[in-house]
């Protein structure tokens, strides 16, 4: 289950992007089920965060869930990048130890 706040502050985010960003031939405003997308992304992307207690780049992610989105992308796996590092030296210990 979702943190309770990922899900309106990905709304607040994304209406806010929306609203000061005009709107640019490269990324078309997008419509209720893209929104509906994007929102789900980033409130995944979130939560995943505030649960690995990693700190969001928020531009980047409401950026990268609104691209998501409009590409009709289905495959999300956000994964934040400090945590990509922790991971690879987690598993560069486990290789020392054998």
């Amino acid at each position: 289950m979702k943190h309770p706040h990922a899900v309106s502050l990905a709304k607040r985010l994304l209406d806010s992007h929306i609203r000061f960003h005009p709107t640019q031939p490269t990324m078309p405003t997008p419509n209720a089920e893209e929104l509906s997308w994007a929102i789900e992304i980033l409130s995944t992307h979130l939560d995943a965060c505030m649960k690995q207690r990693v700190p969001p780049d928020l531009c980047e992610a409401v950026n990268e869930a609104l691209d998501f989105a409009l590409r009709h992308e289905k495959a999300y796996e956000p994964i934040p990048h400090a945590l990509r590092w922790r991971s690879a030296l987690v598993m560069l210990e486990e290789q020392d130890a054998d």
